[in-house]
């Protein structure tokens, strides 16, 4: 996931997933982090929705409990890079928007929710639950450790279940066709196989230099790519969290109603020690019934047989040695190690929950082939004492507990230094120094003490200058800051930058001269000429194949590339074209196609499921936009 975001954050489809998490989280902010969300005072107002105020302290709450959640999804992959790819604080401002403009619709429709669903709704909270059971301790340790009242906590849930109604009622009237289904299922399943050349862009190499008259043409059409930008220089306070570790005083009384509070934090699942033989489905010819069936049949057949001679005494491990189709497990011995309860697909865990340590199961069919499975130890899901957690509860509690320290020093230095912008004073009040900054751009600006961090570079340019800026949290620290001197932007002489105008416009011509040379040889193949051979001796690089894939398959040898794949569906057996795509062109030849196998039952309703999910995010997506545009928004950007 995470490096899916990072090379594709600005594709439509990462923005509708982010777009989802952000109203996943409206309807999950509540109970996560108590009443993180929730309307009330604090600051002045950062937008109105037709003219209810979204107040400073909410989305600073807002902010910091999307950090939180994100923090708790990517763990230490959690980063200040991911931060400004994920764009925190714009996401911050949608969740508290779209939450008023739908609680503002609700009660336009007069939709609410009765006390006896509020009720059913915490009771089946399973953070709450013990073997099951609602219970009322941690329930009132949650909320004295969160400092809320029940009305508080119970009217935020309220809420909560509001947002989950409007939105099922707008999802409510979608329906798919079973031609679509029909449809979609095809597409999604036939594949095709390929015999395919690649060459670079710049496989072609010219040999000519630039002239000086052709540098000095292109340093006069593109000054604009040799502009010195902007440039400041900053004065500023660092507050870290370690700074105040030795302040801090964890009680017993703490850890133990974090203890209660996180209980489900500390729940170990059921867990299998097991092992398997897999024999796989393979087709010999085609996806076609007949061969499917064929090849189940040739499968069922060889488990059998394995089966009856592990009934009969032979080793498990050296069988699984010599005839398992998991060749990773099988040179274990058909050792899957531990896994957790709901590791595996439903029909293996299934049958692992009918054995008792020692015993072997039936052949068992799933989607990846037959399988045998030996059952080697259970261990049942159970509670972790807080003797044995005790140390990472007070290592969490006194990280939470330092970083609101690092906080509170950091907003009063920014209230004392604003009196007289002297930011030199406020730090040395608290026992700090003020560093300054060399002389850095927007777009370098790698700073000893402070790295690249986007937040504290992104205020810095929208300060005025000597004056003060609103504390910056990041991911290591917090920081207090002014802008104490500025240099303007410039375009230098050529004489400045002869060298780098000289390799700027030799790369160019050699590109120009690359790709001209390059479409002219991929065209000769639009005709839909299949000698690929020819073509890859020509060009000196490999004429390499691939297996089956469908639409939704990486390429093996190619990557997930959306034009490669596009054409290579859109051509007949036995025919040949050529894309372009990231700086490659793609020779390729259509080796074999093979349709989709006939849907079961189980298949249809699974992707009338999925086609109906995705179909009603789109409409309540888009009904959510149209909304937010026919609504008077005023966002005061300042206070961001």
């Amino acid at each position: 996931m995470l490096n899916t975001i990072r090379e594709h954050a600005d594709s439509w489809l990462i923005k509708s997933i982010l777009w989802l998490i952000v109203f996943a989280f409206i309807g999950t902010i509540f109970y996560s982090w108590g009443m993180g969300g929730a309307s009330g005072s604090g600051g002045g107002a950062v937008a109105t929705v037709q003219g209810a105020k979204i107040t400073q302290g909410e989305y600073e709450r807002t902010f910091n409990n999307l950090m939180n959640f994100y923090r708790q999804q990517f763990g230490s992959q959690f980063s200040e890079t991911l931060i400004q790819k994920l764009d925190l604080k714009t996401q911050a401002l949608d969740v508290l928007v779209q939450k008023k403009l739908l609680l503002i619709k609700a009660n336009e429709l007069d939709i609410q929710v009765s006390d006896t669903e509020v009720v059913k709704h915490i009771n089946n909270l399973t953070a709450f639950q013990k073997d099951k059971i609602f219970d009322n301790n941690i329930y009132q340790n949650f909320l004295k450790f969160k400092r809320l009242t029940p009305n508080e906590f119970e009217e935020s849930q309220r809420e909560s279940l509001l947002l989950e109604k409007i939105e099922n009622l707008i999802k409510s009237n979608v329906k798919v066709s079973p031609s679509v289904v029909d449809e979609t299922f095809r597409r999604e399943n036939e594949k095709v196989k390929l015999d395919y050349v690649i060459f670079p862009n710049d496989h072609f190499k010219s040999s000519e230099k630039v002239t000086q008259e052709e540098i000095r043409s292109f340093y006069e059409k593109n000054k604009i790519r040799f502009e010195v930008p902007e440039k400041i220089k900053v004065e500023y306070v660092k507050v870290i969290p370690k700074d105040y570790e030795g302040e801090i005083d964890i009680r017993d009384e703490d850890i133990e109603d974090y203890y209660k509070t996180k209980i489900a934090d500390f729940r170990v699942q059921k867990m299998y020690k097991a092992a398997h033989i897999l024999f796989r489905l393979e087709p010999k010819n085609d996806n076609s019934e007949e061969s499917v069936k064929k090849a189940e049949e040739e499968a069922k057949k060889e488990a059998d047989g394995i089966l009856k001679k592990i009934r009969d005494g032979e080793s498990f491990a050296e069988l699984a040695k010599k005839h398992s189709d998991d060749t990773n497990s099988g040179e274990k011995g058909g050792s899957l190690g531990e896994f957790p309860k709901g590791m595996m697909v439903p029909e293996f865990e299934g049958a692992l929950e009918k054995l008792k340590p020692g015993e072997v199961s039936e052949p068992i069919k799933t989607s990846f082939g037959f399988h045998i499975i030996r059952l080697d130890e259970v261990s049942a899901e159970r509670i972790k004492p807080l003797a044995e957690v005790k140390e990472d509860v007070i290592k969490k509690l006194r990280e939470i507990k330092t970083r609101q320290k690092m906080r509170r020093v950091a907003k009063h230095i920014h209230r004392s230094a604003e009196k007289d912008q002297n930011l030199a004073r406020a730090a040395q009040e608290n026992q700090l120094a003020v560093k300054t900054t060399p002389f850095f751009s927007e777009d370098n600006h790698a700073v000893p003490d402070i790295g690249t961090t986007p937040e504290f570079f992104n205020q810095a340019f929208s300060l005025e200058d000597n004056k003060v800026g609103q504390p910056v949290q990041t991911f290591e620290a917090t920081f207090v800051s002014k802008v104490v001197a500025r240099e303007k932007p410039y375009i230098p002489e050529l004489s400045d930058v002869q060298k780098l105008a000289e390799e700027k416009s030799q790369e160019e011509k050699d590109r120009t001269y690359s790709i001209k040379k390059s479409e002219e040889f991929a065209k000769k193949l639009s005709g839909g000429t299949t000698d690929l051979e020819s073509t890859s001796k020509e060009l000196g690089l490999d004429l390499k194949h691939s297996p089956f894939f469908n639409r939704s398959d990486s390429i093996p040898g190619i990557g997930n590339l959306k034009k490669v794949k596009a054409k290579a569906f859109e051509l007949d057996k036995g025919k040949s074209g050529w894309v372009s795509e990231r700086n490659n062109y793609y020779l390729i030849r259509v080796q074999d196609r093979a349709k989709a196998s006939s849907p079961d039952l189980e298949d249809l309703r699974s992707l009338t499921t999925r086609l109906k999910l995705e179909k009603g995010n789109s409409v309540f997506k888009e009904w959510m936009e149209n909304l937010k545009e026919s609504s008077e928004i005023l966002i005061d950007k300042t206070q961001l």
